[in-house]
């Protein structure tokens, strides 16, 4: 565990220092803002960052759901 946690925090600090030393982009949205306020996300990857929420929360539900079954049909038996 402490492995982990160990190369977890290093890849953390390499990312941290990558970010800092990447170069300024310069205008933002290569000047094809329309709303003028620093380009943010666009609607659609709002809408997928949702979709994508919504699916694992169903997905982790009916993994829940399973292993909530198994152990009532190994009783059964």
């Amino acid at each position: 565990m402490r492995v982990k946690i160990f190369f977890s925090t290093l890849l953390l600090l390499i990312v941290n220092v990558a970010l800092l030393y990447a170069q300024d982009p310069g205008e933002p949205c290569g000047g094809n803002d329309v709303d003028n306020n620093g380009c943010p996300l666009d609607t659609w990857v709002v809408l997928l960052a949702f979709v994508a929420i919504v699916i694992a929360a169903w997905h982790l539900n009916n993994k829940r759901k399973a292993a909530l079954l198994v152990p009532t049909k190994l009783l059964a038996e």
